[in-house]
């Protein structure tokens, strides 16, 4: 559950998001939607994707921030919705969810409150009996609130930890300040105390939870007609009401420009430069988003900063509303460099674009990778079901595909305007977050608080009978990937699983490596340099040629280590020829080394003292043992000492066939992908014998307690973790995988999300996590919370694995959990990267391919006694390292 705006959601994806619905392929029957609208109006949308037996339910109000009177009610209103109505508690809610191993969330936009579950397809009216149960009838109880106050009041401290995010509301402010879209959606901690409660969320809620306010998208492997009649059998008899006026958006006059400043926690300094762009509704915003792409491409002067030793990274990027928009370039540089200067270089550049326009091929790349990207999109399920949802719930569209006109009718004259219109250099406001990092650390005890660590009860009350058919009927799901197994002659493994639901293949390789491990004494940082190379070009095409030669196909690449291509099936022989000449004949040119060695020691400046980066380097001395690999880190210092033949060197240590994994999924054959693939990478060889790429096994740490301050973070983050002895291949990892479902599986229906965050508010989230490996494996438990509640919240977790250890799983508990894991095997495939990542995973573990089943058949299996046992064996509740970042415990 979460607020998403241009001003709280974490910066950093915000610049990797993609925006949904823009444009489309023809010949993808798969697009193709059954429409209705019942009589109470509810608008119902079902598009049928058979990549995996797994559907996303997407139930979309438009309302958000915009109508609320309250600061945060929208956003409150969204928990709420998880606390129960007139015919199913929250906790009942929580339980039907867990037992179909679904994900279940919802979101906060300006315009819209999104609700969604993704579960297996044959859950599917379980999904939709729970979204009718709160469609009327919410409680909104004042009890219920203030015990979700808390969590919410963690998330609202937790973004303002973020000098992004600061930064942003007074961005936005300055350039839509007095409209609607500048609320604040997030709420604030004072308010959610005073002015948040039972009368106001339940008028809210009155209001506009409406079916005549809705668009329910349903994506997944569903019969349409099917779907759309039971949509109408439970939620037709919901009435319509009538909606109140929206509130009218009056844009005030852009002032001028101005600079804030703030500190921020992050190993760079950071600069915005914010500009008010065209809206959904405007004739200009198919070319304003053409223009955002421009700028964005390593091939024009803004995003080729990177590659000329200018910044660490840039970026444009817009979020938009429907009668405006904010545009944001961003550009990352090494601490120490002033940030005005690289403004003066960014407001050049555009000065530029302003008098001589931007490059008309640039604008044709970007429509057509435009016009590709809803075919990638719709690699994933829910994917799919955030596609539809944004063209139509958001942006008030037909389909996604009412955009391919727009886009294709977009001139380069077109963007000019655009750019010469918005990008006004005399309005612009500008943001620049320096880093005031301190490198400091501080031990503390960890000795837990005495108090305050029972265990309040679960209370489950008994599950429907359409949701304990569910339990009733536990069984291991079928398999459903048939991928091909080979290895071809110079040692790559290669695995195909063909899939037809889209034209597009994505291709993911993985060369096993550790460079804690591998690299040479005092040489720390050559394979981030090494990687950091590939991107300027290989010795058949310089770096602008390499990505016109993409762009000519809107393919993409990654090479390093780990690589991929995501191209559509036409062009798959030819983007797999462009993949495997960035992965096996980088260039290495001396000016290109030149200029990402300066990057990497000035980002390193930046790292050493950045609070992220203190807490893994403390996490890992108390974890392992002096001289231990994991204890390596690059410094400034070895960074600089790295020469370009250090770097050729490690390429030919590190890059080897004979270490490498390579997964081919999409629309394509087995023998396809094995010629192509031999074609292009059957040449790469390997001499001498392979490298160790394993840590030594380690011995069980010691407890111990540091804090890392954190400049401007009001939250901490905490993580609590130990080695262990179990390792993947033992028959303990299942039992110990099934403990880790009943501790943070399920939301509220697990034992730490109903402890930490339902009942007493230390928490927004919780996770937990065994890491196993094959010679070390860790546990850890997660948790963000305000400074006091730290010890506490550690104390509850320690007496929730002692109880796990002292007595039996209840058999509801361990039958819901097992049911959770069952259900999760299906949704982990509903997406090419799904597969892609869970293939990749057993290959490179030395795992069978249907490890998914293995796995499961033992997880089923799973006794009370054998979760006890292993829990007593493995966990040492008393035995966590707990690294805290931000403020200490009070």
């Amino acid at each position: 559950m979460r607020y998403f705006s241009s001003a709280s959601t974490v910066f950093f994806s915000a610049l990797a998001a993609v925006f949904l619905g823009l444009g489309n392929l023809p010949a993808r029957a798969e697009t193709t939607a059954t429409r209705a609208t019942l009589a109470n109006g509810l608008q119902v949308i079902v598009v049928r994707d058979t990549l995996a037996p797994v559907v996303t339910t997407m139930l979309n109000y438009k309302v958000g921030s915009d109508e609320q009177w309250v600061d945060g009610l929208a956003h409150a209103t969204e928990h709420m919705m998880f606390r129960g109505s007139q015919t199913m508690s929250g906790s009942l809610l929580n339980d039907i969810m867990s037992v179909t191993g679904g994900d279940f969330d919802a979101d906060t936009q300006s315009t819209v409150t999104q609700y969604f579950f993704t579960v297996p397809s044959q859950y599917l009216d379980v999904a939709l009996r729970v979204e009718r149960s709160r469609a009327s009838g919410l409680l909104m109880a004042q009890d219920q609130w203030n015990q979700e106050r808390g969590p919410i009041t963690q998330e609202v401290t937790q973004d303002n930890s973020n000098a992004f995010y600061r930064l942003f509301v007074k961005m936005q402010d300055r350039l839509i300040g007095g409209t609607p879209y500048a609320k604040n959606g997030l709420g604030t901690v004072e308010g959610f105390a005073k002015n948040v409660n039972s009368t106001q969320l339940l008028k809210f809620y009155r209001t506009w939870y409406h079916p005549n306010n809705a668009v329910y998208v349903i994506a997944g492997d569903v019969d349409p007609q099917a779907t759309i009649a039971s949509v109408k059998a439970l939620f037709g008899d919901i009435p319509s009401a009538k909606l109140p006026a929206r509130a009218p958006v009056r844009l005030r006059p852009l002032r001028p420009g101005t600079v804030y400043h703030d500190v921020s926690d992050q190993p760079f300094t950071g600069i915005l430069l914010g500009y008010r762009f065209p809206g959904y509704d405007s004739p200009d915003y198919a070319a304003s988003q053409i223009l955002s792409d421009v700028l964005s491409s390593q091939r024009s002067e803004f995003g080729a900063m990177a590659y000329t030793g200018k910044a660490l990274g840039t970026q444009f990027f817009v979020q938009t509303f429907p009668k405006t928009a904010v545009g944001i370039a961003f550009a990352a540089v090494p601490v120490g460099t002033p940030p005005d200067s690289t403004d003066r270089d960014v407001r050049a550049i555009f000065d530029a674009y302003r008098r001589n326009g931007v490059p008309a091929d640039l604008v044709e790349a970007a429509k057509l990778r435009e016009i590709s990207q809803l075919e990638f999109n719709a690699n994933s399920i829910q994917g799919l079901a955030d596609e539809w949802s944004e063209a139509v719930a958001v942006q008030g569209l037909s389909s996604p595909d009412d955009m391919i006109a727009h886009f294709r009718a977009v001139t380069a004259a077109d963007v000019n305007r655009v750019l010469r219109t918005y990008m006004n250099p005399s309005t612009v406001v500008a943001a620049y977050a320096v880093p005031k990092n301190s490198g400091a650390m501080s031990s503390g005890s960890s000795e837990m608080a005495k108090e305050n660590n029972s265990i309040p009860p679960s209370k489950h009350e008994p599950l429907p009978s359409w949701a304990q058919a569910v339990l009733d009927k536990l069984q291991v799901p079928q398999q459903t990937l048939s991928p091909t197994d080979t290895t071809l002659a110079n040692g790559i493994r290669l695995i195909v699983q063909p899939e037809h639901v889209t034209h597009t293949v994505v291709v993911t390789g993985e060369i096993e490596n550790n460079e804690q491990v591998q690299t040479p004494a005092g040489k720390e940082g050559v394979a981030d340099i090494t990687s950091a190379l590939f991107p300027f070009g290989t010795t058949t095409y310089g770096r602008v040629a390499f990505q016109t030669e993409l762009d000519k196909i809107a393919a993409s690449t990654n090479a390093g280590t780990s690589f991929d291509l995501q191209v559509l099936s036409p062009d798959f022989d030819r983007g797999v020829a462009l993949l495997a000449d960035e992965e096996l004949h980088p260039a290495f040119d001396p000016r290109a080394f030149a200029i990402v060695q300066q990057q990497t020691v000035g980002g390193l400046r930046g790292e050493v003292t950045s609070p992220d980066h203190l807490a893994e380097v403390a996490m890992n001395k108390a974890l392992y043992p002096l001289g231990d690999p994991l204890q390596r880190f690059a410094t400034p210092e070895t960074a600089a000492g790295v020469t370009l033949q250090d770097v050729k060197d490690w390429y030919a240590s590190a890059y080897r066939p004979d270490l490498t994994t390579i997964v081919v999924i999409g629309d394509t054959t087995p023998e396809a992908a094995k010629a192509a693939i031999e074609k292009y990478f059957g040449g790469w060889t390997a001499s001498g014998p392979k490298p160790n790429v394993y840590p030594p096994p380690v011995p069980l740490n010691a407890p111990s307690a540091v804090t890392v301050p954190a400049t401007g973070r009001v939250q901490s983050s905490v993580e609590l973790a130990e080695t262990v002895g179990v390792l993947r291949t033992d028959p303990d990892w299942a039992p110990m995988q099934v403990a880790n479902a009943v501790l943070t599986g399920g939301f509220y229906s697990s034992l730490l999300y109903h402890d930490l965050r339902e009942v007493h508010g230390y928490a927004y989230s919780v996770s937990s996590g065994l890491n196993a490996g094959k010679v070390r494996s860790a546990f850890s438990v997660s948790y963000a919370c305000d400074p006091q509640n730290i010890v506490p919240a550690q104390a509850q977790v320690v007496a929730v694995l002692k109880q796990l250890q002292a007595q039996p799983i209840e058999s509801d508990r361990l039958l819901r959990s097992k049911a959770l894991l069952m259900g999760d095997i299906p949704i982990r495939e509903g997406s090419y990267g799904g597969v892609s990542r869970q293939l990749l995973n057993y290959a490179t573990r030395g795992l069978p391919l249907d490890q998914n089943m293995i796995d499961a058949r033992a997880e089923l299996a799973t006794t009370p006694a054998q979760i006890e046992a292993a829990m007593v064996k493995y966990v040492r509740p008393d035995g966590f390292v707990r690294v805290v970042t931000g403020p200490g415990p009070k």
